[in-house]
């Protein structure tokens, strides 16, 4: 009881109740859906602001910015996938799959690649170098995001 006390007075009492309970509470579990809808939202937009510039509609000032904002969010991905946040996501478009928490070593290995490739490609916007920055941007997409959400992200049917 004492441990517990000190948690919470930590501030650790939510990791505490979900390895206490299993899941979320109810009110939780809502937040951090949304949370892991706004981060996804974010990071497609960082990508698109890459992408932007690959193609000639923005600068490299602004790719450069999306490029690190990208590489740190990634870093968040386990925070917002806790036990027993397994419902879609608010737009109704996507679920995680239960191997997100079944096969939970495989998912922080995808997580760790993607955030391997996104630290890649701030390298290259960094370096200016457009062939460079081509091939880390083909290469976060497919096999970083698109590693983990083949395995672990369902497109639901509407």
């Amino acid at each position: 009881m004492r441990v517990l006390s000190r948690c919470l007075t930590l501030g650790m009492g939510f990791a505490v109740l979900v390895a206490i309970g299993g899941v979320a509470p109810a009110q939780d579990k809502s937040a951090v859906i949304k949370d892991r809808e706004t981060l996804m939202k974010g990071q497609a937009k960082n990508l698109g602001n890459v992408r932007a510039y690959l193609q000639g509609k923005a600068d490299l000032t602004l790719a450069g910015s999306s490029a690190n904002a990208l590489a740190e969010s990634i870093q968040k991905i386990p925070t917002v996938f806790p036990p027993g946040s397994d419902a879609p996501s608010p737009d109704g478009k996507y679920a995680p799959k239960p191997e997100i928490w079944s096969d939970h070593a495989g998912f922080l290995a995808a997580q760790k690649n993607a955030e391997t490739k996104a630290e890649a490609l701030n390298a290259a916007v960094k370096s200016g170098n457009n062939p460079q920055i081509q091939t880390a941007f083909a290469d976060l997409g497919k096999n970083g995001c698109g590693g983990c959400h083949e395995k672990f992200r369902e497109t639901l049917k509407k």
